[in-house]
């Protein structure tokens, strides 16, 4: 990858931004709605620009055993608009929405009996299975004709004809959010669309999305080593908390209704567990109008239910075997601790020196050195840039270079982390390590969506935006000391999940 060399008055007039005493230079306003949605507007006149960025929370984290998948789904339903944008005939739209829907509860009911018409009465299955075929023409037949009043991505077109970037949203455990860049004389645009779209939501395209959703799974995890190996190592080393589920499956997607996805948009989409943040070319003033005139409106609901659910403390280690047509890696976790744990910043500190880039040891030594390694890198998961909610995980991925086992590059993985332990970490290499974590986070700042996002995320995880200020203060405050504890204390075998990636023709009989 080719390096970006940033002029050095740049880098300086960057650094300056965030003065000394570690005090963040730049203005943020927060104010909340009657409804208990928050703001945070941060004025920048720098160029006519601004970003908006809508953090929810909840993510797939909050589904429930039997719904998995209905916080993907939903934010890709929440871009197929509402009952003014995307249809030119809400009224009759609605009306073939209803039919689908019984036709598909038929479907289901009819699939669940299928089971016991083939024990009990046998001389009746095909014609059941020939009823259920029929069912199925009959929704593909309601959504073909439900189609014809749709306009497609009228949201991402209006939006588009607006002059927007980075129009996206993504969905991870513990968060959702919608963002979007637009010329500043879009303001109100924006504020429309938003509102429109978490007031008036509407799930159409149901059954062809849902099977969009599925077909990701398909793609992003069956047909990839990397992803099958991963899914089998949190799987194994969360066994209680939701963090278990890498990705929802099939069979349960493909069963979703629009009233599961309804339940979860009720439940999570309240206004005092969104946060919205503008950051750009705006006024204070005006943003405060526009969210009372657009969003204000919106009715507060119940507290979402939290996550009571706390993983118990791993007592052994755990290994999992994954044979798959694919070269051999290893994929090592351990268990850490959540954002608001004073461990939490070291562990932040230790992912950056042992495996983030070439400069890394673990890269230096397996990889540049021994050479018994291909690549190996270190992140966690599910890895929220200011920290995770809930106690999380700290992974290692690591392939073994020919004619080195996967025994041996684990032994030297642990030689590695052992180090840590006793060796402690000098002052240049720990310094160098803070300033990069620091760079990462000003270059985040620096940009309109950048600062957006970290001031979204710091909210709606603290209910403070201004933690970021403890955040920054809490790397810089990590010293060697803490990392030889830590390490000592959280990366031993009793606390340690292996999954091997074993390649099938080899039959699985070596390692």
């Amino acid at each position: 990858m080719k390096r970006i060399r940033y002029p050095v008055i740049l880098i300086l007039l960057l650094t300056a931004a965030f003065a000394a005493e570690d005090e963040l230079q730049f203005s943020v306003e927060r104010f909340t709605l009657d409804n208990g949605l928050t703001f945070l507007v941060v004025e920048r006149h720098t160029a006519p620009v601004f970003s908006g960025y809508i953090c929810v929370g909840a993510g797939s984290a909050y589904e429930r055993i039997g719904d998995i998948g209905t916080a993907h789904l939903l934010e890709h339903m929440m871009s197929k608009g509402s009952r003014l944008i995307g249809t030119t005939d809400y009224e009759a739209e609605a009306e073939l929405m209803v039919k689908e829907d019984s036709v598909w509860a038929k479907i289901d009911q009819a699939r669940r009996a299928t089971r016991r018409i083939r024990l009990g009465e046998p001389n009746k299955l095909d014609a059941h299975l020939k009823y259920i075929e029929k069912l199925e023409a009959v929704l593909d037949s309601l959504t073909a004709t439900s189609s014809q009043y749709v306009i497609q991505n009228e949201f991402d077109m209006l939006y588009t004809r607006n002059g927007a970037a980075s129009f996206n949203a993504l969905t991870r455990y513990d968060f959702t959010s919608y963002y979007v860049s637009l010329p500043s004389n879009r303001i109100e645009l924006w504020f429309a669309m938003e509102s429109d779209r978490l007031k008036n939501l509407v799930l159409r395209e149901f059954f062809p999305e849902r099977d969009v959703v599925s077909e990701e799974r398909r793609l992003s995890v069956e047909n990839k080593s990397n992803s099958k190996l991963f899914e089998q190592l949190i799987g194994t080393a969360f066994i209680a908390h939701p963090y278990q589920i890498y990705w929802e499956w099939q069979s349960e997607i493909n069963n979703l209704t629009r009233d599961d996805l309804m339940r979860f948009h009720d439940m999570y989409y309240t206004p005092q567990n969104l946060t919205v943040a503008v950051v750009g070319d705006v006024r204070l003033q005006q943003v405060k109008k526009l969210a009372q005139d657009y969003f204000g409106v919106i009715p507060r609901r119940p507290d979402p239910n939290p996550i009571y659910t706390v993983e118990l403390e791993q007592t052994g280690e755990r290994r999992v075997e994954l044979l798959y047509e694919a070269n051999p890696a290893v994929f090592i976790s351990y268990h850490k601790v959540a954002y608001d744990h004073p461990d939490d910043p070291v562990f932040q500190v230790i992912e950056r020196l042992i495996g983030q880039g070439r400069t890394s040891r673990l890269y230096k030594s397996l990889v540049l050195d021994q050479q018994i390694c291909l690549d190996i890198s270190v992140d966690v998961f599910p890895g929220n840039f200011l920290g995770d909610p809930h106690a999380s995980a700290f992974n290692i991925y690591a392939y073994p270079m020919n004619g080195t086992t996967t025994q041996e590059l684990e032994q030297a993985i642990y030689a590695e982390l052992d180090k840590l332990k006793t060796d402690p970490v000098g002052d240049k290499e720990l310094q160098k390590i803070k300033n990069s974590i620091d760079a990462a986070f000003i270059w985040e700042a620096y940009s309109n969506m950048g600062l957006a996002r970290i001031l979204a995320f710091s909210q709606n995880l603290t209910h403070n935006w201004e933690y970021l200020k403890t955040f920054r203060n809490s790397m810089k405050a990590v010293s060697a000391e803490d990392i030889m504890r830590v390490a000592d204390h959280y990366f031993t075998g009793t606390n340690r999940t292996v999954a091997t990636l074993i390649p099938a023709n080899s039959g699985g009989g070596t390692r």
